[in-house]
């Protein structure tokens, strides 16, 4: 049963992060550290796309029947609203050390209508390291600014925010936000 796998599977990562064996009754549940998260666990834990949590932000996991963990931020609206409803079915989480890959994060940039901003804004993200996996546009009403949304790939919210920074100093650049569900 997949339920069985998951608690296997989560009570080796907390051992082997933390080193000591886990408590074996329900009642000493409470005291438990938060389980440790990697990001490569496969299908037993998954991150949410509503919020798109990476490394970095503090996060909280839901325990769905059959499915295993769903990995939320823990600002995400979404997840607040279903934690507030079923509070026994959620457990804290922290993210793991080297994690060794990338997280996908939806940022939306706001430029001003001018030729090859959409070229320099995509540039500047290569540059700073991280890969574009979308990209769209939204059309305005007087056509002097669009909204550029990105679906792009990081190490972490310190990387997230380097690519931010160095976007922002595009020249027809006018913000740049973090886009979340």
């Amino acid at each position: 049963r997949m339920a069985t796998l998951v608690a296997r599977h989560i009570r080796g990562l907390m051992e082997s992060e933390t080193g000591a064996p886990l408590p074996q009754h329900a009642d000493d549940a409470g005291k438990l550290d938060p389980v440790v998260i990697y990001g490569n666990e496969g299908t037993s834990v998954q991150l949410s796309p509503c919020c798109q949590p990476i490394p970095g932000d503090t996060i909280f996991g839901q325990l769905r029947r059959d499915q295993g963990i769903m990995v939320h931020a823990s600002d995400c609206d979404i997840a607040k609203r279903q934690r507030s409803k079923e509070p026994d079915r959620w457990i804290d989480l922290v993210w793991g050390h080297d994690l060794g890959r990338r997280f996908d994060c939806r940022v939306k940039v706001l430029v001003r209508n001018e030729k090859g901003v959409l070229a320099h804004v995509a540039a500047e993200i290569g540059e700073s390291d991280a890969n574009i996996v979308y990209v769209g546009m939204d059309d305005d009403r007087d056509h002097t600014m669009k909204l550029l949304r990105f679906t792009i790939q990081v190490d972490d919210r310190i990387h997230l925010a380097r690519v931010m920074r160095n976007v922002r100093r595009v020249p027809g650049v006018e913000r740049i936000l973090r886009e979340r569900a």
